[in-house]
């Protein structure tokens, strides 16, 4: 989920900007979204673009009690 757009899917890149905040976008685009969450809390800050992208791979296919697809938040 991104702050500025809502649930982002689909190719993406990630990278980490330089106060830590962790941010998306569509390959082959130029504007880069800011990783959110739905409580509406500041985004948790990362240390490096790897440690963000194995933060995203742990939860990948991760499913809820009623099955549905758990996206990524920060």
């Amino acid at each position: 989920m991104t702050e500025e757009e809502g649930t982002v899917s689909g190719d993406l890149d990630v990278t980490v900007d330089a106060t830590g905040k962790g941010l998306v976008r569509y390959r082959d685009t130029e504007t880069w979204l800011t990783i959110g969450n739905l409580d509406g809390n500041p985004p948790r800050t990362w240390s490096t673009t790897a440690e963000l992208a194995a933060a995203i791979e742990a939860g990948r296919g991760a499913r809820d009690a009623a099955g549905n697809l758990v996206f990524f938040e920060a």
